[in-house]
């Protein structure tokens, strides 16, 4: 049986992911500067937090699926789990395992020598929220982002779209390996599989 304890850390999961998601376009107004020549437009997908706040939102995250894994492997053991599988899913998933490093930068500091249990010390270059727009895989599908001269916000086309935070992630040589917030989804579905795999259905709304 799931315990209580075990649930409030899924929870947690969900929480900061929803943070990190707007699908509410109204919600992040843009600035308009306007006189009788010209309209200045000026847009960012903040929302009005702050830098460090987005950061905040980013690393609560990036914690609590690095170190979901433990949890885990108390409640398996406390419910007559195989808690080997846990450690499976930690070795055979990347994207968990370069998490897992992301938060122990947070903790320890980077050190470009130490390679984590990724192989790949892995770092972050910046954290921001922008807008990520995705086209159907149909042909002649399309999404745009405009306004018109008042700055009312207008989405065209039949793909879709979302403010996400995110952010690169660098290899100690500087190499992209992965953009953060695509590899968090992928570490979430990773420790999904497991919990089915255990009976219980946790499924994180990231679709």
């Amino acid at each position: 049986m799931i315990n209580d304890e075990l649930i409030q850390r899924i929870q947690c999961i969900y929480t900061a992911l929803g943070s990190s998601i707007e699908t509410d376009i109204k919600k992040l107004k843009p600035k308009v500067i306007q006189d009788s020549n010209k309209t200045v437009i000026l847009q960012d997908f903040s929302g009005g937090r702050k830098d460090s706040e987005i950061r905040n939102i980013a690393n609560i995250l990036i914690f609590n699926v690095a170190n979901l894994g433990s949890h885990l492997k108390k409640w398996s053991n406390e419910n007559d789990k195989d808690k080997s599988k846990v450690d499976a899913t930690f070795k055979n998933s990347k994207s968990i395992r370069i998490i897992k490093d992301l938060s122990n930068n947070e903790r320890h500091g980077y050190d470009p020598t130490k390679k984590g249990n990724s192989g790949l010390a892995p770092r972050l270059n910046g954290i921001s929220s922008i807008m990520q727009m995705t086209t159907k895989p149909t042909k002649g599908s399309f999404v745009a982002y405009t306004f018109n001269r008042q700055g009312e916000q207008k989405i065209l086309g039949n793909g879709s779209y979302k403010v996400i935070i995110t952010g690169e992630i660098l290899d100690c040589s500087g190499n992209k390996i992965g953009d953060l917030y695509d590899t968090l989804l992928e570490a979430i579905k990773d420790w999904e599989k497991l919990l089915s795999g255990f009976g219980v259905d946790m499924t994180l709304p990231h679709s």
